[in-house]
């Protein structure tokens, strides 16, 4: 343990003379402040006297130069340095009496620079740091050698060795008394201490000239004096060192005893000696010496000697030492001490809650008297805080919040110690709403900030211990009344945040909704079975979002009128699972629940169109919109399934009924002023019906080419059969929706007469189903290119459509509509040659012929010319 303790000490030396150039820099830095204070006032006053001498000398043509100032001393508003700077300077300036010439006319910049760790290692007197470290290895040496040897008698070697340390100490401070090389008589003299320190530890442990006791108080001594050493030549790195020494003088001294109530006594009396001594000096190095010797000899004893006999006075110390450097802080900027400035620094005032919690984790017997240690260390702080609410002071105020923020970390820390999932949630909740209220009235953006973390950190708790919760009556038990707990303080978070600014209360609406959301659907779901908890859960949603807009409309609270946005992706989800689970949307309670809660959706829209509050108005009728063609779909082609099980017929026509209906609607809707299209004409009749057009046109040329018409179970009658008149009311609707746009343009949409070609390739596969029904001929794209039948039926009825195309054109002046028939009319030509003509001969082929030659005729006597050019 002796060389163990020397080896500390030494580490103590090594990390000590890293740290004390940063003190110097922080009375440089105070010196510098000074100067710039006092340069202020001197130009504030030199700018008044050279006013009145430009007032005086103001109609002179050339003013002479102005005298030098000369300061009286009676003269009330100047500054008196010698008292205000020159005790805050030292001996670094002269008086203020010297003239404003001698002052430079901009002071060196004052704001504190980060010195790299190698500068402060060389700063000061380096060649007297390198001869005090070689000279102290040397008298260690020289001790070792003379003991092996046995040279020189054992009192004379050991009285050597303490003239020599008593030498240095007595040079340096002559050194520092005299102002002449300051820094190298302080090193002086932290080797002096260093060699007496080696001859007790050679006294007591080589040669065991006396006991352990007395090697204590000599070592304790030693660093003491030290200490006041320092104080006295304002040196603080002296006091750092004989700090050091003296803590580590039970380690040197060690009796093997394994009490610590000597120990911890000691170090009692050593910390409040440290407390007196900062208290009138600015010396943050001495009080994290202090605070990291006690730390780290008091574990090095823990490690080797703790029993569990040893927790009384392990506990009562632990409170006096977290106690102590906890108040410190607080008290000296309380009472603006000269040393506030060394107490104000983040390694003792997190520091030593960090560690002494640590510490008290290790004594308590268990979690619960944990517990009780973190409501204790919460209540103490918050009292500190108190101390310090409402100082004006922006460094005290600094102080204040780190005793707020360490208040509320150690009250967080009590409920998971002392209860269980359900109940830290709860707390933790109820704990961030208390945290943001006062953040608001305050308006301190961190508190509220904290507010919200504690209860984003309740929320990730409550998740975390959801699987362990019980669970057996519905709606009271932990889970779903601790949804309910965390939704509730969420909504009364956001109506704190309310007072700070509207748009911050959004997230904590948010987050609120989402756990009351959560709770109707985890209870639904755990107690009834999908095709009944969905439409619940869609149900309650729904009905939430309805009393929010109700209240927001009153409280003019529009952030809670815009959660109505959320219902309808609630709706498609919803409506999903619904058909996901069964394939049908409106199963059990949906039936109820979907269409109710698609009104409400309309109804909160409505309602707010009506005050001009709506969020994307156009995107909300759209998406309501475009689900009701989906469910009147879906639903039919369910219900085609369920009524005649094996008929695909039915499912392929409901696949058009839906988007049928959805843009015929919105035509006729736009037209009549229907609600709730006639909120949004254009959003419905344009975007809204784009879609679904879209979609006919393509199941339209998709079951013409892929689909006989039959299947439905009656027999197929051409046009007046379920299939066919869908296409026909397709194409209908369509041109129908085109002509609307020629009244009123949409860029890039297409004109009404495209849907001929269209009509040209359903007649075209017309011709089809007939032969396959009514001919045999199997609907296959091979068997029907080699149908007579078929070929006969294609050119009668192209030459049909070709004549009834140019006399409609003649009728109504359409000349591109006449070019287009007779355009037709030249592809029949064409096909008869070189398709119809293989089956020259036959009885279709000659009936074919004939009928095309009487509808030429026919069309040469009712549109023998196109019309004139239009306009």
């Amino acid at each position: 343990m002796g060389w163990l303790g020397l080896l500390l000490f030494l580490a103590a030396l090594i990390f000590l003379s890293r740290l004390g150039r940063r003190s110097s820099v922080e009375q440089r830095l105070r010196s510098l402040e000074a100067q710039v204070l006092w340069l202020q006032r001197e130009a504030e006053q030199l700018r008044r006297e050279l006013a009145a001498l430009k007032g005086q000398y103001a109609e002179a043509e050339q003013p002479p130069e102005p005298a030098p100032v000369v300061k009286s001393a009676a003269e009330p508003q100047t500054p008196r340095f010698d008292e205000e700077a020159v005790m805050l300077l030292g001996n670094e300036v002269e008086p203020a009496t010297a003239p404003l010439a001698d002052v430079p006319a901009e002071p060196e910049e004052t704001e504190a620079v980060v010195v790299p760790l190698w500068q402060r290692l060389l700063a000061g007197n380096l060649l007297a740091k390198i001869g005090v470290v070689l000279l102290f290895f040397g008298v260690a040496s020289a001790l070792r050698l003379a003991a092996d040897y046995g040279l020189l008698p054992v009192p004379l070697r050991l009285l050597l060795g303490v003239v020599a340390g008593g030498a240095m100490i007595g040079f340096g401070w002559n050194r520092v008394h005299k102002g002449v090389q300051a820094p190298f008589g302080i090193a002086l003299q932290g080797g002096g201490f260093a060699i007496l320190y080696l001859i007790v530890y050679f006294m007591h442990v080589r040669y065991a000239m006396f006991g352990a006791t007395p090697a204590f108080l000599l070592f304790a001594v030693l660093g003491v004096a030290c200490v006041l050493f320092a104080v006295a030549q304002d040196g603080v790195v002296l006091a750092a060192f004989g700090l050091a020494g003296a803590f580590a003088a039970p380690v040197l001294a060690a009796t093997g005893s394994s009490d610590p109530t000597p120990l911890f006594a000691y170090f009692a009396l050593l910390n409040t000696f440290i407390v007196g001594v900062s208290w009138f000096r600015n010396w943050r190095l001495l009080n994290v010496t202090g605070f990291l010797m006690t730390i780290g000899v008091g574990m090095a004893w823990a490690v080797e000697h703790y029993h569990a006999e040893h927790h009384g006075v392990s506990q009562a110390f632990l409170i006096f030492f977290w106690g102590l450097y906890s108040a410190m802080p607080v008290l000296v900027a309380l009472f603006r001490a000269p040393g506030w400035a060394g107490w104000s620094d983040s390694t003792l005032v997190f520091g030593t809650p960090l560690v002494g919690f640590a510490l008290q984790s290790q004594l308590a017997a268990d979690r619960y008297e944990l517990a009780w240690a973190a409501l204790a260390a919460a209540l103490y702080y918050l009292a500190l805080w108190a101390l310090l609410f409402r100082r004006r002071d922006e460094a005290m105020r600094l102080l204040e919040r780190c005793q707020l923020g360490l208040g509320i970390a150690f009250g967080t820390l009590v409920a998971p110690l002392a209860f269980g999932v359900q109940v830290t949630a709860a707390f933790w909740a109820l704990e961030g709403v208390a945290v943001l209220w006062f953040g608001v009235v305050q308006g301190r953006r961190l508190a509220m900030a904290t507010g919200g973390a504690l209860q984003l950190a309740a929320g990730a708790y409550f998740l975390y211990g959801l699987p362990q919760m019980p669970a057996a009556m519905p709606v009271i038990n932990d889970i779903c009344l601790g949804m309910i707990l965390l939704a509730g303080a969420g909504f009364v978070s956001a109506r704190l945040l309310r007072r700070f600014a509207e748009k911050a209360a959004v997230p904590a609406l948010l987050w609120a909704f989402a756990w009351w959301s959560l709770a109707g659907w985890a209870e639904s779901e755990r107690l009834l079975p999908l095709v009944q908890s969905v439409p619940l859960t869609l149900l309650h949603i729904a009905l939430a979002l309805v009393a929010m807009e109700v209240v927001g409309r009153r409280t003019a609270w529009d952030a809670t009128r815009h959660l109505s946005l959320l219902l309808l992706p609630v709706l498609w989800l919803t409506a999903g699972a619904a058909w996901l689970h069964g394939q049908h949307m409106l199963a059990g309670l949906m039936v109820l629940a979907l269409p109710l809660s698609l009104a409400g959706h309309y109804w909160l829209l409505a309602r707010q169109e009506a005050d001009g509050m709506a969020m994307w108005p156009v995107a909300r009728h759209l998406g309501a919109f475009w689900l009701g063609m989906v469910l009147i779909s879906v639903e039919l082609a369910w219900l085609g399934f369920r009524l005649a099980p094996g008929v695909t017929l039915w499912p392929i026509l409901a696949l058009a009924v839906g988007p049928l209906s959805g843009v015929w609607l919105a035509v006729a809707g736009a037209r009549r002023a229907l609600p709730p299209i006639a909120a949004a004409p254009f959003a419905y009749r344009g975007p809204g019906a784009l879609l679904p057009a879209a979609w006919l046109v393509l199941w339209l040329l998709w079951t013409g080419f892929s689909h006989p018409g039959g299947g439905s179970g009656l027999p197929y009658v051409p046009l007046l059969n379920p299939y066919d008149l869908v296409q026909l009311a397709t194409l209908a609707t369509i041109y129908r929706w085109l002509r609307d746009f020629e009244q009123d343009p949409w860029p890039g949409m297409p004109r009404a007469n495209w849907v001929g070609a269209l009509a040209f390739v359903w007649i075209s596969c017309l011709a089809g189903r007939i032969a396959h029904h009514w001919g045999g001929v199997p609907f296959l794209a091979d068997a029907l290119w080699h149908s007579t039948l078929l070929q006969a039926m294609l050119t009668l009825l192209w030459t049909l459509t070709a004549i009834a195309a140019m006399i409609r054109a003649a009728g109504i002046g359409v000349r591109r509509l006449w070019q287009g028939g007779f355009a037709l009319l030249a592809v029949v030509g064409v096909k008869l040659l070189f398709v119809d003509l293989a089956s020259a001969g036959t009885l279709l082929w000659t009936g074919s012929l004939i009928g095309v030659a009487l509808l030429v005729l026919a069309a040469s006597y009712f549109a023998p010319v196109p019309p004139a050019e239009e306009g």
